[in-house]
């Protein structure tokens, strides 16, 4: 029987990840967790981090990669791709120095118009293939996230697209099932067909509406029915929560987060 392990996303937490954060995350059973590029931007930021990452409890599982106009690969504009793509490639160098698995990126970032989609995804595929190349170099994988609305990877048939063409030896998806909205029936059914393609989650709900980053249960998403699918595919990848919990302090939110988690993985038993 698959168990799951209790993984958080540090991108809601304020503060510096350092020794504190790390004792707080220990403490509350967190077993894995996915640190932000961000918080490792400055030197002293990494040489901060550099022994807490190297730690097996709790460990590093992932590292999202920035994301914005600045840092999107789809461009068109080549000055702007060149600078997207080799700040994507020296993430992947970095993740590699600190022993990260497994890099979390947006294929885009958005609005991304009807007549220049068909252009911006095989600039996609050009982008990820350089930086598959030097994620193959280092050993690391690269989890292209599900996204939302008219961002790139909206749909099974985008995300199995890049997937197709760029091979699955490094590249595989992040599902954040946040990002289903008005389709969120049709997350069972998602996880299944992305079986062993599925090596990263970002778990939090949502309405029908917009991506939201709520607790599980408080949304529209099934989460029985998500549980069991990941069961019945024997997914062992992270299970990451990167939901936006209130709280008093960091050992609040983590609390919350751990009752949940315990709520979700008797789902399926």
């Amino acid at each position: 029987m698959t168990h799951f392990s209790f993984g958080v996303s540090l991108i809601f937490f304020s503060g510096d990840f350092d020794e504190s954060m790390v004792r707080e995350l220990a403490a509350a059973g967190v077993d894995t967790f996915e640190i932000n590029a961000r918080q490792l931007a400055l030197p002293h930021q990494r040489d901060a981090a550099r022994p807490l990452l190297a730690r097996q409890n709790p460990r590093v599982s992932s590292m999202h990669a920035l994301y914005s106009a600045e840092y999107d690969f789809s461009r068109l504009e080549p000055e702007q791709w060149h600078y997207a793509v080799s700040r994507a490639v020296e993430t992947v160098e970095l993740a590699a120095e600190l022993n990260i698995p497994i890099l979390v990126f947006h294929a885009s970032s958005e609005p991304i118009l009807v007549e220049e989609r068909p252009r911006r995804l095989e600039r996609v595929i050009e982008g990820l293939t350089l930086i598959g190349q030097k994620a193959k170099s280092t050993r690391r994988r690269i989890a292209i996230e599900y996204l939302p609305r008219t961002c790139l990877g909206n749909s099974l048939v985008e995300l199995n697209t890049l997937v197709d063409r760029l091979g699955d030896e490094i590249f595989g998806v992040c599902l954040d099932v946040n990002h289903l909205m008005e389709r969120h029936a049709q997350l069972p059914q998602v996880v299944r067909t992305l079986g062993p393609r599925l090596i990263a989650t970002h778990i939090s709900d949502c309405d029908e509406v917009d991506e939201k980053h709520w607790l599980p249960g408080n949304g529209v998403l099934d989460w029985p029915a998500f549980m069991q699918a990941l069961r019945e595919i024997d997914y062992k990848g992270p299970f990451t929560y990167e939901c936006d919990v209130e709280g008093d302090s960091l050992a609040a939110k983590l609390a919350k987060l751990r009752g949940n988690f315990n709520w979700l993985e008797s789902l399926a038993l």
